[in-house]
């Protein structure tokens, strides 16, 4: 079984529970205008304008061989594999077989996904998967059109059949500022999660500019440029929000 990823990072904290090995995949479905990995969006094999090859073909064995050799971290730490990418759910297989592989080896295992996918391909990769990161975007429909290039009720409808599946899941809200960071769009993404018993939190994601330069080497204009980073103020503005 073969796919393509772009890299394999080390001793996240960011991406699931404890000390994790985050395997980010190329293509995802999704334009979000503030990706901060536009590396990740095309399937295709890139090179940056510096001559550094974005993305390479590899086995879930190989994936698998590489993330078990940081076990003994995940055993410490309640931590494990988290797929992402790009979009997990758009190699389905691919990315079923690495957890498949993982979870056969006592590997906690995680998806981040943004839920947009048919139900077959969620699916497959649900029935292997201990945790989901579930990414919302936008509740706005329109909004939601205009900054991902992908209707929301797919993704809606997706996590409520994660629910139905029993699979443990935490929503993660990433806030742009001036574009998603209204208070009715908080409130609207706690009423849509307030009876699905498999929420395990809410987490907001604040808006960063760490992935500017990418859109720089892969000669594309970031439409967020004149966007700046929330304040520390700003943040806990948010979370008391939510």
């Amino acid at each position: 079984m073969q796919g393509k990823i772009i890299n394999i990072t080390r001793f996240c904290t960011d991406d699931g529970p404890g000390i994790r090995t985050t395997v980010f995949l190329k293509g995802c479905p999704l334009k979000c205008i503030w990706c901060h990995n536009p590396e990740s969006q095309s399937m295709e094999i890139e090179t940056y304008n510096t001559g550094e090859i974005i993305g390479k073909i590899v086995t879930a064995k190989d994936v698998f061989e590489d993330v078990r050799q940081d076990k003994i971290f995940f055993g410490t730490s309640g931590g494990g594999v988290t797929i992402s990418g790009g979009e997990p759910l758009f190699q389905p297989e691919f990315t079923a077989e690495i957890l498949r592989l993982c979870k056969d080896n006592g590997i906690h295992t995680a998806i981040e996904t943004s839920g947009f996918a048919g139900r077959q391909a969620l699916t497959t990769v649900l029935k292997h998967c201990d945790l989901v990161l579930f990414d919302i975007k936008e509740t706005n429909a329109e909004n939601h059109l205009k900054y991902t290039g992908v209707t929301p009720q797919p993704i809606i409808e997706n996590l409520k059949y994660i629910n139905h599946a029993g699979v443990p899941f935490i929503i993660r809200l990433p806030i742009i500022p001036s574009l998603n960071d209204r208070q009715e769009h908080m409130i609207k993404v706690k009423e849509l999660v307030k009876n699905l018993e498999q929420c395990k939190g809410i987490e907001i994601m604040p808006y960063h500019t760490l992935g500017e330069y990418k859109y720089k080497q892969l000669d594309r204009p970031y439409l967020c440029s004149q966007i700046k980073e929330p304040s520390k103020q700003q943040l806990e503005e948010w979370n008391h929000r939510l």
